[in-house]
């Protein structure tokens, strides 16, 4: 399979899961009416841009995204 795809694919696949993340937790918070705790929020906040950074780099395939996508995610998994 062409490199090009592999790269399409897995920046497709990280956007489905903040994606799914982000409604999961507006889902919780503004529907079913959980507060969201401190860290919740601060999660968010590294959360909520990936689905649009990543989305970005989507269309056209831009394999730098990385730079701008993974401080974020790293820095939610640290918290």
């Amino acid at each position: 399979m062409d490199p090009k795809y592999d790269s399409w694919f897995l920046l497709f696949a990280a956007w489905i899961v903040a994606l799914v993340a982000t409604l999961g937790s507006l889902f919780f918070s503004e529907i079913m009416r959980f507060p969201p705790c401190v860290l919740c929020w601060y999660q968010r906040v590294c959360m909520y841009p990936l689905v649009l950074i990543l989305g970005f780099g989507l269309f056209p395939l831009d394999r730098k995204i990385i730079k701008y996508s993974l401080p974020l995610a790293g820095l939610g998994w640290i918290i």
